[in-house]
């Protein structure tokens, strides 16, 4: 199940070593949470491998209070069996194809943004819609989201219901704000949302921070976001009534890369923060979307350690590891994440293994810097489609019902691209509390640069001139714009 790592026969796991027969039969009541009370020591054997040997496994053995192992030990061998409704497993077909689909839109429509697109990592969408579900069934109110740029437009455009017309806007170079404001906004993998969902009959506002390029620095702040707005929803101990824990109205999701989860200092700092007094927030929820790469860096040579979430046991957090290609086992795995920081209010980990189909962005060819590993992603089924065919098999879903799904959201995006260029973006910002405040004027409308207008104009003009034959043979690094050649730039 983990990259880079071959599965290993222990000798000390072999039940030959003790003088045991696998035919003899025990009592399995209060040592495994089976459904039968009994069986042969084969079928523990099997049922044990099944549990924390397949598709999802945990580490918890190094926790502190014995009932947080006792409970954990109890439901991950309860959760495997746990069957996924047909309404939930139709929904999740339909978040990864949307998801998929988004993706392959981008990559025709602008062949040139670097999108950090969610492929091979499509599971992380399952992973945040149990997350939602659960918060919101449980009371929570509020989820306060730290994320890289992996997988967000995926994010933003799908479960947290951001218009496609505001990251098509960004795309093309235009402003995400109104035209009165005087301003310039972020990138477009940086893009936020502040929406109000409606989960399961239940109101919840979930919120995605900016995110700084430096990985990893939009943790601290998440958590730091999370405590302000417990403090102002009266969660924890700002609350007046006794009874109310840290975490019980808002909160903290963050998604970390592997990479950038073992390489940044700045994760240690925060996670030896998460239980200090004036700091912590009733436990952040950890996702890592492990897709064993590291802008080139193969995962074994990213790290010391055996695994990318081994920082998670300086505070002993557990860590639940969990396959990236099977969506209902990362559903679960969410669930099992849920459920720890509801109960015990503290951190715990997931970590999803995965891929990563294109390079670091998509106008990178990992296939010249990971030639093999490429050659593996390139030649297998995407996870939504496989899980689709998966549900098709099981009469679930039709082709015809996943081949709609797939039209029908790219007729979609198709017609939010026609309205780019007539839309007028509206301010998102002095809303609800800050609705008192005023935009600050334009103080400086001209600027004395002390050079000619007309020399910077022809500055700028010439640093982006090329010679005439340059589109014809590197016409994948030429700044296109909504999938045509940007005029803007010019020849020689």
């Amino acid at each position: 199940m983990h990259g880079g790592m071959n599965r290993v026969t222990l000798p000390v796991l072999d039940p030959k070593r003790y003088g045991l027969d696998k035919q003899e039969r025990f009592k399995f009541s209060g040592i495994l949470s089976t459904a039968s009370g009994e069986g042969t020591l084969q079928e523990a054997v099997q049922f044990l491998e099944k549990t924390y040997c397949d598709k999802i496994s945990a580490e918890f053995e190094y926790l502190e209070e014995e009932e947080e192992i006792e409970w954990f030990t109890k439901r991950i061998e309860q959760i495997g069996s746990e069957n996924v409704d047909k309404v939930m497993q139709v929904a999740l077909a339909t978040e990864l194809l949307k998801s998929q689909t988004l993706d392959k839109f981008l990559a025709t429509k602008f062949v040139t943004l670097k999108r950090y697109g969610g492929e091979g990592a499509e599971s992380m969408m399952a992973f945040i819609m149990e997350l939602m579900r659960l918060s919101a069934k449980d009371g929570v109110e509020q989820i306060v989201i730290g994320m890289p740029h992996r997988g967000r437009f995926n994010l933003l455009a799908g479960l947290l219901r951001l218009s496609p017309v505001q990251l098509f806007r960004k795309f093309k170079g235009l402003s995400e704000f109104p035209t009165n404001v005087k301003a310039t906004g972020d990138v477009a993998s940086h893009l936020i949302s502040s929406v109000d969902l409606n989960v399961g009959d239940t109101s919840l506002h979930v919120t995605v921070l900016n995110n700084p390029s430096h990985l990893e620095a939009v943790n601290p702040v998440s958590m730091g976001k999370t405590r302000a707005r417990q403090q102002s929803l009266g969660d924890g101990n700002y609350s007046s009534v006794n009874a109310f824990r840290w975490g019980t109205k808002v909160i903290n999701l963050q998604i970390h890369g592997d990479a950038a989860f073992t390489g940044q200092g700045i994760n240690q700092e925060t996670l030896h923060l998460s239980a200090l007094p004036h700091f912590e927030v009733g436990g952040s929820i950890h996702l890592i979307v492990n897709n064993q790469l590291g802008f080139t860096t193969p995962t074994e040579r990213g790290k010391s350690s055996r695994h990318v979430t081994d920082l998670a046991k300086t505070i002993s957090a557990p860590v639940v590891h969990v396959n990236g290609d099977f969506p209902e086992m990362v559903m679960k795995a969410a669930c099992l994440a849920v459920e720890y920081q509801r109960i015990f209010r503290k951190e715990v980990f997931v970590n999803m293994n995965c891929y990563r189909q294109w390079g670091h962005n998509e106008l990178d060819d990992p296939t010249f810097t990971n030639p093999a590993l490429y050659r593996i992603i390139h030649s297998r089924r995407t996870v939504p489609d496989i899980y689709a065919a998966e549900l098709v098999k099981l009469g679930v879903l039709t082709n015809d019902d996943v081949a709609n799904i797939v039209e029908t959201h790219n007729g979609w995006l198709n017609e939010e691209l026609k309205k780019v260029d007539t839309s007028k973006p509206e301010g998102s910002y002095f809303t609800r509390q800050w609705s008192g405040l005023k935009q600050a004027p334009a103080a400086v409308t001209t600027w004395d640069t002390g050079v000619e207008q007309q020399l910077l104009r022809y500055v700028a003009a010439r640093s982006v001139a090329y010679p005439h034959n340059f589109v014809s043979t590197f016409a994948s690094v030429v700044k296109t714009s909504g999938g045509e050649l940007s005029l803007s730039a010019t020849r020689c």
